[in-house]
């Protein structure tokens, strides 16, 4: 069974990271790779930030925080990056909004955990990680603030909005013309069996897109169900 725990290195996507670090020759690119983990997160669609991305981020962030002075539990840094992450002066900024996506609505390894009996012991080490990085960046004078750009939409559901809306531009020219004839009984047959079709058209629609979301979700926790147990 894989390793799964409230804390940073608790898992074995953690433990993956600390491999690939340790197959580069370099400080600076084993910096460069943790950098590499937050902007993972960021790149992740709005709303569908997957679990193994985001426990790459938080194992990246701890390495940050240790690196520069604040283990956990005063444990040792796992390498000497304090150098490198100093060049990379925008790496705990990048951590602290990592974690917040790694939080947020959305997540999948925050809903994850929001289902199990530790849920609350997870977000308290987030936030203590998220306390010991703002105490390096203080120690080291180094910033904290970073503006990831904000993730794509998911495409789905910008196609969903966009199908919506020619919908509702055309419902609405339908409602103009039917109104220019106004009063004459064919004229209002039409716009009362157009409004039928909306009607149901609306209700075709949300009927497939909850259809499709149940799915989708369900897949997602099935997935992550076999992750804990793989």
């Amino acid at each position: 069974m894989g390793a799964w725990g409230p804390h940073s290195f608790d898992n074995d996507t953690a433990a993956d990271l600390l491999d690939t670090l340790k197959n580069l020759d370099q400080p600076v690119e084993q910096a460069g790779a943790v950098c590499e983990s937050f902007e993972a997160v960021f790149e992740a669609p709005a709303g569908d930030l997957d679990a193994h991305l985001a426990s790459t981020a938080v194992a990246g962030a701890e390495i940050i925080a240790a690196c520069l002075g604040q283990p956990r539990d005063g444990a040792e840094a796992p390498f000497d990056l304090e150098a490198s992450f100093k060049f990379y002066d925008d790496a705990v900024g990048m951590a602290l909004a990592a974690l917040d996506r790694v939080t947020a609505e959305g997540s999948e390894l925050a809903e994850l955990w929001d289902e199990s009996e530790e849920a609350s012991t997870w977000r308290a080490s987030i936030a203590d990680l998220a306390g010991r990085l703002k105490a390096a960046a203080k120690s080291h004078d180094l910033g904290t603030e970073f503006a990831p750009d904000a993730p794509e939409a998911d495409p789905e559901q910008a196609l969903r909005s966009d199908v919506d809306q020619v919908y509702a531009d055309m419902m609405a020219e339908i409602e103009r013309l039917a109104d220019a004839g106004g009063g004459e009984v064919q004229v209002e047959v039409l716009r009362h069996l157009v409004r039928k079709l909306h009607l149901i058209h609306s209700d075709i629609s949300n009927m497939r897109y909850f259809i499709a979301d149940s799915l989708d979700a369900l897949t997602t926790r099935i997935e992550g169900l076999e992750g804990q147990r793989s």
